[in-house]
């Protein structure tokens, strides 16, 4: 496997992937990452925390451009074959 624009492509699509399944309620809250209002402190005393809700909340609005990604990588993938 080479270092190229597709390959990037697709571990960044596997990457956002992994994000979208984490679910908000049964794995996130155990963390304090489900929402901004339950960190249970003030959200200028952990910045790092609130830029993960923020991506993790952004990811989720992503939901029908990531499965169309999803498909073209697919049918990239069986079309050209993989290697």
């Amino acid at each position: 496997m080479g270092f190229s624009l597709w390959n990037i492509f697709k571990a960044g699509l596997l990457f956002t992937n992994s994000i979208m399944i984490l679910h908000r309620k049964r794995f996130l809250s155990k963390y304090g990452l489900d929402d901004v209002n339950n960190m249970g402190c003030n959200p200028s005393e952990r910045p790092f925390q609130v830029q993960a809700i923020g991506l993790l909340q952004a990811v989720h609005y992503l939901k029908i451009p990531v499965i169309m990604a999803n498909v073209v990588a697919i049918v990239f993938e069986l079309l050209l074959g993989g290697g």
